[in-house]
């Protein structure tokens, strides 16, 4: 445990980084207050705040690490991955192996809000769109599609994937629950795989472009 002055701005800032982590894994992210990170490190509540500025930017930073830790996964599920149809397999496997792992930092990235209206809600942008741009990937090895066609085509797939997740690990991540997203993971990226070699985008989207949409009363 440390004691004050005895670590520079940037090691308590690791510190309170990594204790903050191992909060929100034990605990879950609702767990995680700026005096149990103070606590966890050795140091004052205001000596937190002297490194980062609110609770948020913590949030924030921790976010950031764990998608960086995500899409190191990704990349090494593609390592010996040579046909696209696997790799997206392989990715859907990770992903879901991820969230099951760390179900609550998986969780936190989406749904923590900012209490302060100050902070910047997208500062993560970059490296989640990282993790459609793998996926984007292999979409373009499958098909001769325009640019526009493959980016909507990869987040649709990937939105899918994560909605399974989040209706079967989030809920309950045990054993039964990560296989049965394993299956449905499969399910979905093997189907949608099929339809889209067999479905011209470009004209279904110009056929519905405007078209009203009756729901039933």
């Amino acid at each position: 445990m440390g004691r004050r002055g005895e670590h520079s701005k940037l090691e308590i800032e690791c510190m309170a980084l990594e204790a903050a982590e191992t909060i929100i894994e034990n605990e879950g992210y609702a767990g995680l207050s700026a005096r149990k990170v103070a606590t966890a490190i050795g140091y004052t509540v205001g000596s937190l705040y002297f490194v980062f500025r609110n609770l948020d930017e913590l949030v924030l930073r921790i976010n950031g690490r764990t998608l960086d830790q995500l899409y190191a996964v990704l990349i090494n599920a593609l390592a010996d991955c040579r046909y696209p149809q696997r790799c997206l397999l392989a990715l859907g496997t990770a992903y879901m192996d991820f969230a099951a792992q760390h179900p609550h930092r998986w969780r936190m990235i989406f749904e923590h809000r900012p209490r302060d209206e100050e902070t910047p809600t997208e500062i993560n942008k970059e490296k989640m769109e990282r993790c459609y741009e793998l996926v984007e990937k292999q979409l373009k090895a499958l098909a001769a599609r325009p640019e526009e066609e493959i980016v909507l085509a990869a987040r649709a797939l990937w939105s899918s994937v994560h909605g399974i997740a989040a209706m079967t690990i989030t809920r309950n991540p045990h054993a039964e629950a990560v296989q049965l997203a394993h299956q449905l993971s499969i399910n979905l990226i093997t189907h949608y795989l099929t339809g889209l070699s067999t479905t011209d985008f470009s004209n279904v989207i110009m056929q519905t472009a405007g078209r009203a949409v009756d729901y039933p009363k």
